[in-house]
């Protein structure tokens, strides 16, 4: 007689989570093709049973596995990184089941600018896809904006004290930050302003003027800072100047910290006062749009420019990436401003790319203190961002990941430009890639896609996407776990017994 088993007898935390985040994808993937379906569209069949099989490849996995009872924090690199991979497979299957995209690398390329939320496009033309394949790419800036990662903690109580690792593994920012006792609970809440942030903007927009098709779709891509669009021109495409400053509104709204508007929900306005990085935020995106105004040249009226300047720097900056105007063919002033905004982004806890604003505060403090240091060798001086102090651990977390993004910006534009882009596409899109914008200057400008780049320099591309949302430690990370650094994952374990 064989006994009843409670539980899975295969515990894998990397097979369980990418489970989950299979499931997700295959309930949008099944969205799209209803979608197709009231649109009346072609590509409902192949969207609908695409959809079934990656949902039951990943409910299989649910059943099959469950969570350890003990996860080390490689473990959670690895499972971070590992369910990124199978998102952006997963996520390729609807663009070649419909013969949207006919090879394998272009539909990773775009589903990893999905999910990454990048929104750099190697479809072309946009607009002449079924309805259901265009919000199929909305959906996956959609799921990947919070993080797919922030959604399976949200439903999966098993992770219990393993869930804060994934958690600041996989959101934006150089330190995690607990608003609830539980860490399911914190997930939870912040996924509920994220939904509500979604619902609320899907109606601005309507009123505005947008169908409830357009309204989703763009509503999706904005608050994930995807910036994905229906339309060749973008939101450029409804010649709306109120529909442009909603989104201007949302896009500064999705580049700040949910956590902080969170606890502006819960009535919590202190910590907004006291916040320096949206300080900075403002400082940033009002600077900047006023340095594009006066150098730009754009021709129209007064209140048309302001109005693209500030639309422009807004989505450069929250990494939204949606375009209203052809800013490559500007000054060489305003795209040299832009260019340095690309790989910066906005606030840590956002939907954001990019660096962070928060990294620059710390970096500056160090640098304050490292200065003050050649006057006065024996000076004792915190690392501070605003009236919080940095731990030194923190402090060179912060440090060494700056070296290796100008590492992974210096290297990347190499390799694009070897492959025979001229150095402004090269930069670029090297830039844009990494800080999740979308896009860039030269043969990847807004006007232009990325099929403009040779094919080794798209795959480049795809590296430095996944590298800047993941903020590169936990794809480093992961490669320890192959079975050729077996050493190496053991040094890692030692070291961090002795930490």
């Amino acid at each position: 007689m064989s006994t009843p088993v409670d539980r899975p007898e295969h515990p894998s935390l990397v097979g369980h989570v990418i489970g989950l985040t299979l499931g997700i994808s295959g309930l949008g993937i099944v969205a799209s093709g209803l979608v197709d379906l009231l649109k009346s569209g072609p590509d409902v069949g192949p969207l609908l049973v695409c959809g079934a099989i990656v949902g039951t490849i990943g409910f299989l996995l649910i059943r099959l596995t469950r969570v350890p009872e003990r996860i080390e924090l490689l473990d959670v690199f690895v499972t971070v990184t590992f369910a990124w991979v199978a998102l952006a497979v997963a996520g390729a299957l609807p663009y070649l089941v419909t013969g949207t995209l006919s090879t394998m690398d272009n539909a990773i390329f775009e589903s990893v600018s999905g999910f990454t939320t990048t929104g750099a496009t190697v479809l072309r033309p946009i607009e002449g896809n079924s309805a259901g394949i265009l919000m199929w790419r909305a959906i996956t800036q959609w799921i990947g904006g919070m993080g797919v990662i922030v959604l399976v903690v949200a439903v999966l109580p098993a992770v219990g004290s393993g869930g804060m690792d994934l958690l600041q593994a996989e959101a934006p920012g150089p330190t995690g930050e607990r608003l609830t006792p539980r860490v399911r609970h914190t997930a939870r809440r912040l996924w509920g302003v994220y939904l509500g942030f979604t619902i609320v903007l899907v109606g601005a927009y309507m009123v505005a003027g947008m169908d409830l098709y357009d309204g989703v779709a763009h509503s999706f891509t904005t608050v994930s800072t995807g910036g994905f669009s229906p339309y060749n021109r973008s939101l450029g495409h409804f010649e709306s100047g109120m529909i442009e400053w909603i989104a201007i509104v949302a896009m500064f709204l999705a580049g700040g910290s949910f956590t902080l508007w969170l606890r502006v929900l819960q009535g919590k306005v202190g910590p907004l006062w006291a916040s320096i990085e949206l300080r900075l935020y403002v400082l940033v995106v009002g600077l900047s749009s006023l340095m594009v105004y006066l150098t730009s040249d754009m021709d129209g009226p007064v209140a048309d420019k302001v109005r693209n300047a500030v639309f422009t720097v807004t989505s450069v900056v929250s990494t939204t990436g949606f375009g209203t105007a052809d800013f490559g063919s500007w000054s060489e002033g305003a795209q040299a401003v832009l260019l340095l905004l690309m790989p910066v982004g906005a606030m840590a806890g956002s939907t954001a790319g990019g660096v962070k604003l928060v990294r620059v505060l710390a970096v500056a403090s160090y640098a304050h203190r490292e200065t003050l240091r050649q006057l006065h060798p024996r000076l004792v001086r915190p690392v501070r961002v605003g009236k919080v102090v940095l731990d030194e651990t923190v402090t060179n977390r912060v440090l060494g990941f700056l070296v290796l993004a100008l590492a992974v910006f210096g290297g990347s534009a190499l390799i694009i430009s070897m492959t025979g882009a001229d150095m402004i596409t090269s930069l670029s899109a090297a830039a844009t890639t990494f800080g999740n914008v979308g896009p860039g200057l030269g043969d990847v400008g807004p006007t232009q896609d990325f099929l403009n780049l040779p094919r080794p320099a798209r795959w480049v591309s795809v590296v430095a996407m996944l590298l800047g949302r993941l903020e590169i430690y936990p794809l480093l990370l992961a490669l320890v776990a192959l079975p050729g650094l077996r050493p190496t994952r053991a040094r890692f374990r030692s070291l961090r017994h002795k930490i």
